[in-house]
């Protein structure tokens, strides 16, 4: 009988050693400064715990203990941020690591070939089988008669308009895209439709103001389009213009200069009241300014663009196509800053920003282009850390994806680690050391080598 208490001990302390510690599976980041993505002051020497793919606790280092056996890593000298999310991008397969490598872990993809491709390429990167970012999809365009893309879906009437966003819906899309043709009169059905099945509606105007489309209820205005028809006495000539996509694209992109600062400031704050958010894509508007730079196609990154992607490569293309010369290009440079105000105003007003590049595109290059659209949104008067809350947590509410966005617990374990502080340069943000997706690590430079084989 003696014998029994130090047998049962000793099963005790063998089954508590066959046990795994509290910090199995825990990487524990030590020592950094973080910039949470809140919009907040950075905070020095942080602690942030990781574990099973998510966010599990986040301190300055002290305030709480690692867990006995937990992954350390020192991180003193870095700088942690969220994961970055592009939020207007056009998703091509060869550019899923592209984003990565850059600390792209979200992408809003707006306006695929096809819905079904869009869908696939989606599930491939949620199962892992193709290595990406987090998609989320609104598959092919919904666009007026005739639609300006062939892959578009025309509708001319309100039950088509509702046919389209039930397709889109069935399919898994996660939003709406309407395109430059669609009209004011369908914008009713079409927005009861997706809000019932609980699809926001992203919008590129082209026959529909900026504030007629924002009281309706669509939930983000990109490219700043609709905005100069909304400023303007008489929008009617930038409607019609949009009768042909690039004969409209060029009287809207010139048209930003004609207008002066009262009626851009007075449009950015009724817009603001209407809490829609804004993807101004500035990096789009600045790479379409300077198509006659051939220094672009050799500037840094554009080495990670496969010889083959004609969809960033091809300038020469685009200038044959909608025959810009070179006073066109100057105009839309005078534009520029006008579009600059037009983001200050509308970010004073208190609205929502959020930061997307356009990829892929003419000169605009998937991961590398949204730090470019980073620079751009300081350079029209947001702070470092404001345009990284646009790339992050303002990123995550336009995706109405709350796991998304922050570095704060409970979230997605989606990190960039960097070199510098961006909140001093915000081009450092540029600096990646290296990417955290949903828990796993990522090497920039080891994913890049594995392109040259």
């Amino acid at each position: 009988m003696k014998g029994r208490p130090a047998v049962a001990a000793l099963v005790l302390l063998l089954g508590l050693a066959g046990c795994p510690s509290s910090g199995d599976g825990v990487i524990a980041l030590e020592g950094a400064t973080l910039i949470d993505g809140s919009g907040g002051e950075p905070v020095r020497d942080a602690l942030v715990l990781v574990k099973q793919r998510h966010i599990q606790a986040v301190a300055r280092v002290n305030e709480i203990p690692v867990p006995r056996g937990a992954r350390v890593v020192n991180l003193i000298g870095k700088t942690i941020i969220p994961g970055l999310i592009d939020a207007h991008a056009h998703v091509e397969r060869w550019a899923a690591e592209r984003y990565l490598v850059w600390g792209v872990t979200t992408v809003r993809d707006l306006g695929a070939s096809s819905t079904d491709s869009a869908i696939a390429l989606k599930n491939d990167f949620d199962l892992g089988s193709v290595l990406g970012p987090r998609m989320l999809t609104s598959g092919a365009m919904i666009d007026g008669t005739p639609p300006t893309y062939p892959t578009a879906t025309a509708v001319r009437t309100a039950a088509e308009a509702r046919r389209a966003v039930d397709l889109r819906a069935v399919a898994g899309a996660d939003h709406v895209k309407i395109y430059t043709k669609f009209t004011a009169d369908l914008l009713r059905p079409l927005l009861d439709e997706a809000t019932t099945l609980r699809l926001p509606v992203a919008a590129h105007l082209g026959k529909i103001d900026a504030l007629t489309a924002a009281r309706a209820g669509v939930a983000s205005l990109e490219h700043m389009a609709g905005v100069v028809a909304a400023a303007s006495r008489d929008p009617g000539p930038y409607f019609r213009a949009h009768d042909q996509f690039l004969r409209g694209w060029t009287t809207e992109e010139i048209g930003w200069a004609t207008l002066d600062s009262a009626s851009l400031a007075r449009t950015a704050r009724a817009l603001a009241a209407t809490h829609v958010a804004i993807v101004p894509t500035l990096v789009m508007h600045e790479m379409l300014s300077r198509l006659d730079n051939p220094t672009l196609l050799s500037r840094p990154g554009m080495e990670d663009v496969p010889a083959s992607a004609a969809s960033v490569r091809d300038v020469a293309g685009l200038l044959r196509r909608t025959g810009w010369r070179n006073a066109d290009l100057q105009a839309f440079r005078r534009s520029r800053a006008r579009q600059n105000q037009f983001v200050r105003e509308f970010k004073r007003a208190g609205g929502l920003i959020a930061a997307g590049s356009d990829a892929a595109n003419q000169l605009v290059v998937p991961g590398l282009s949204l730090h470019e659209e980073l620079s751009l949104l300081v350079a029209a008067g947001l702070t470092p850390v404001e345009a990284i809350a646009a790339a992050t947590r303002k990123g995550a509410e336009v995706l109405r994806a709350d796991s998304l966005g922050r570095v704060a617990a409970g979230k997605v374990a989606d990190l960039v680690v960097l070199d510098a502080n961006p909140a001093a340069n915000i081009a450092a943000t540029r600096r990646i050391s290296w990417v955290m997706l949903r828990g796993r690590i990522l090497y920039p430079d080891s994913l890049r080598r594995t392109w040259t084989k």
